[in-house]
């Protein structure tokens, strides 16, 4: 049985105007990463058009670009609540020169008669429009980008990715499994890492593992890393242990020139 909730249409919907005020109580509380570096990038918000929905963002600019990018989709309380706590992290990224997209992908909804897993199957498509939109941008090389999420983010940055003709190059999950939803049965050849706490109350650990067998076996090549934390909303040296993984795992395959490639398996519908 499933123990993750899905949260209220009603209390999702929201607008990058209203965490402000969360940024600025995010920066008061968080402590700087060791390894930080000085900020050379911008931050602006900005919309896009995601399955025929319009989809507002913040998106990171590097003064100079690497070439990849990464789209960082955030968990079950919405971009209000997750968009101050990436936003340290994606300064970090994009001051290293990652292009960072940061959408807000609540906003498509399918309507009252949507069921779960049409709702699920639409967020995942609107996070491949995310990795085409940022992969269009310039300075961007558009097959290198990965897509990154935190606990449902996390299960629809790596479940969604391995659709048919999605253009994710990488995919990671954070705090996500199986309790979130059942797997596709669609197959790709994509490098996957999963980074979880062992002791995660909401998304268990065991359902990670599940997640990342199921993902094996349709063609993905998957990591797993544990963090030092217990909970499921995570604390801000937990999220310096998440993000240190992630970009050892987007340098390592985004800019080294013997990363491999990703291809597609047989898609089973």
């Amino acid at each position: 049985m499933r123990e993750f909730v899905l949260p209220a249409v009603a209390f999702v919907a929201c607008s990058f105007a209203q965490v402000d005020v969360a940024w600025a109580q995010a920066a008061t509380a968080s402590a700087p990463c060791a390894d930080s570096v000085a900020r050379a990038a911008s931050r602006q918000r900005t919309e896009f058009t995601g399955q025929d929905r319009t989809i507002s963002a913040l998106i990171y600019r590097p003064q100079i670009p690497n070439g990849a990018a990464v789209v960082l989709l955030h968990g079950g309380g919405g971009a209000r609540n997750d968009a101050p706590r990436f936003d340290p992290h994606a300064f970090q990224l994009a001051s290293r020169g990652y292009h960072v997209l940061v959408p807000s992908y609540f906003d498509a909804q399918v309507g009252e008669r949507g069921g779960r897993g049409a709702q699920i199957r639409l967020w995942s498509r609107v996070g491949a429009d995310a990795v085409r939109h940022v992969g269009a941008m310039p300075g961007v090389d558009p097959t290198r980008v990965a897509l990154w999420g935190y606990s449902i983010g996390g299960f629809l940055a790596t479940d969604g990715a391995m659709g048919d003709g999605h253009p994710a190059r990488v995919a990671i999950g954070v705090s996500t499994g199986t309790d979130v939803w059942d797997p596709s049965r669609n197959r790709r050849v994509l490098p996957m890492l999963l980074i979880h706490g062992r002791r995660d109350p909401v998304i268990s650990y065991r359902s990670m593992l599940d997640l990342a067998d199921s993902l094996r076996a349709r063609g993905a090549s998957v990591e797993t890393a544990l963090i030092a934390s217990n909970e499921h909303p995570l604390e801000s040296g937990a999220w310096c242990e998440v993000f240190d993984h992630t970009r050892s795992f987007l340098d390592t395959h985004l800019l080294t020139s013997t990363a491999p490639a990703a291809g597609f398996a047989l898609d089973i519908r």
